[in-house]
């Protein structure tokens, strides 16, 4: 088993009661949102988020802020590198959310949440059916979103979100990097019908309760819940025809909001980094690697761009590598071992 150490949240602000009419039934369900626990020490108590607005997996951490009722310093990066605001800290890898809480930076949405419900691990727990269906959303799902709407519908879509410029910029990228992924891209058509059949299986889940998880959201109603919130956005008269209980989960989810947001400045970040003590008494290697060798992290799917920097870390779980801030600074940047590769430099 692999102990890597995280930020602990401890103050409780006062708690809102929400409540949600459940479909067809006329009842209402109650839902209580979490306490989030902030840092001990006020200069690194709020976590600070790298995202941009359009991003699916950015909206996954935007929404869990919402169900935490956080509060969160935001960075806004461009939709595609190069983003000055954070390759100094995290190298090559170009995939986001990036997650910022003191020194540590979590290179990935599911690390991300871990480190925000860290002291709320029911908000983690999934059942075997529930992962299977999570990694369902979360890859094939994702994946067709795009695949499934008219390429003249995505065009405007960009263009609205990007301007012209950046739209050419934005589909120059990302044809570079889908050269050299591992992924399988559907047509129109079974990207539609995979779209179709996953509606159709939220739906059946949603008849009877408020949220994936029961009567309040946890971890799978944030992973199956953003590519649906893509969906929309993309093409506003998608939702139109999914089945009631959905647009009523949706509607649920985005009424949650996004926390309390302030922009983060070049000192907020910098002041997380430096204050924060890091212990890695409990952090621990694989055998046959050793504390501080140089290392390339890189992702194995799709966005191959590798990250590298000394080991801290190596387990099961994840990958911890220490690199150094523009400042000087110790920082450490976490990745799923799952999924990514770790080699010698």
């Amino acid at each position: 088993r692999c102990h890597v150490w995280e930020w602990q949240h401890e103050a409780k602000p006062a708690l809102r009661r929400l409540f949600y009419t459940s479909p067809g039934r006329g009842m209402l369900w109650p839902f209580m949102p979490q306490e989030p626990d902030l840092m001990t020490s006020a200069s690194n108590s709020i976590p600070i988020l790298y995202h941009y607005p359009m991003s699916p997996f950015s909206e996954k951490i935007r929404a869990t802020m919402g169900v935490l009722n956080a509060e969160w310093r935001s960075v806004t990066v461009p939709a595609f590198p190069p983003r000055s605001d954070l390759s100094p800290f995290i190298d090559g890898y170009r995939r986001i959310p990036v997650l910022q809480v003191g020194a540590q930076f979590y290179c990935d949405s599911q690390l991300a949440y871990d480190a925000l419900v860290e002291r709320t691990s029911e908000l983690r727990v999934l059942s075997p059916e529930d992962e299977h269906f999570r990694q369902w959303a979360e890859s094939d799902v994702f994946f067709a979103v795009l695949s499934a709407q008219k390429p003249s519908t995505v065009m405007r879509f960009l263009i609205r979100e990007l301007g012209v410029r950046g739209f050419l910029y934005f589909v120059r990228d990302r044809a570079r990097m889908m050269r050299v992924s591992a992924l399988n891209v559907l047509s129109t058509a079974d990207s539609s019908n995979l779209i179709e059949r996953y509606v159709a299986a939220l739906s059946e889940r949603l008849v009877d309760q408020a949220f994936l998880s029961g009567l309040s959201p946890r971890y799978l109603d944030v992973c199956c819940y953003h590519p649906l919130w893509m969906a929309e956005r993309v093409n506003s008269k998608a939702c139109l025809h999914w089945p009631e209980p959905v647009r009523a989960w949706t509607n649920r989810m985005k009424a949650l909001g996004h926390g309390s947001k302030l922009s983060a400045s070049d000192g907020d970040i910098e002041a997380a980094i430096r204050s924060d003590e890091v212990d890695m008494t409990d952090w621990s290697l694989a055998p046959g690697w050793r504390l501080g060798e140089a290392v390339v992290v890189s992702p194995l799917d799709y966005g191959l761009d590798p990250s590298w920097g000394q080991l801290t870390s190596l387990c099961d779980q994840r990958i911890v590598i220490r690199r150094r801030a523009p400042s000087g600074a110790s920082i450490y940047l976490h990745f799923p071992r799952n999924g990514f590769s770790v080699t010698r430099r």
